[in-house]
């Protein structure tokens, strides 16, 4: 039977960018409104349970393996991840679906670094520039609503030396045929799986932005539907000669 992925879908009405209001020890929350998914959070870990134990358990071991500092992961889900950080110093979870949320704060105990929750939205984090040394997108940003706008607002947050983690399904370069196919499944599978846009280009939008990519695996998983092919691994970094923003 095949499985889902575990994308989730950051929502057209971003919060505005500021300092989250404290709520507790381990959440922040910033007020946002969106349209939230409860019924594909509900089943989000189930539909993955295969996966998880097959290959995207080792995908996030590995993507985890490779963070340092401080982590800000965008569309943090039910926490899938959490489990797996460790040495690292504070993991900021952005997660702007409050059905998702709920099953965030429940895996927060598991974690064994200090995480603080926040309600975000990719395309507007509330955290300082230069802020953040690790960024880690799994599955996420095939369904952010403004790629562009998500690449700009991490390389804001991001210092100098910082990196991006990702493991992500992105358009397949395996010719028109399975290109075709992917744009024909997006209506159906975009409904299906909380806002999933199966054809994102998302290492060009990256590079275009200004990042360096480098691609650690690529992974045609099994038991996956076609349409999600290929996965990739990468390590995102700042490109050297990038230039500054201006001065006011």
């Amino acid at each position: 039977m095949a499985t889902t992925s575990a994308c989730h879908w950051t929502p057209r009405s971003s919060p505005t960018r500021g300092s989250p209001r404290f709520v507790g020890g381990t959440a922040d929350v910033a007020s946002n409104t969106v349209r939230s998914h409860p019924v594909y959070a509900a089943c989000y870990d189930r539909f993955n349970a295969y996966a998880e134990r097959s290959w995207l358990g080792a995908a996030r071991r590995r993507i985890a393996g490779l963070a340092r500092g401080t982590l800000l992961e965008i569309g943090a889900g039910t926490g899938a991840n959490l489990p797996y950080y460790q040495g690292i110093d504070e993991v900021i979870a952005c997660e702007p679906d409050p059905a998702y949320r709920r099953r965030l704060a429940r895996r927060v105990p598991e974690a064994r670094v200090a995480v603080r929750m926040v309600d975000a939205a990719a395309e507007s984090l509330p955290v300082p520039d230069g802020s953040v040394d690790t960024v880690v997108s799994t599955l996420t940003m095939c369904s952010v609503d403004d790629p562009a706008t998500v690449a700009a607002e991490l390389a804001r947050i991001l210092r100098p030396d910082g990196q991006i983690l990702l493991f992500e399904h992105i358009r397949t370069d395996r010719g028109r045929l399975p290109r075709l196919l992917q744009t024909l499944a997006i209506p159906v599978w975009y409904c299906f799986a909380g806002g999933c846009r199966l054809n994102r280009p998302t290492l060009d939008t990256l590079r275009v932005a200004g990042f360096e990519v480098s691609v650690l695996e690529t992974l045609y998983a099994p038991h996956t539907p076609r349409v999600m092919y290929p996965f990739v691994t990468a390590v995102v970094t700042p490109r050297p000669n990038r230039a500054a923003p201006e001065a006011a």
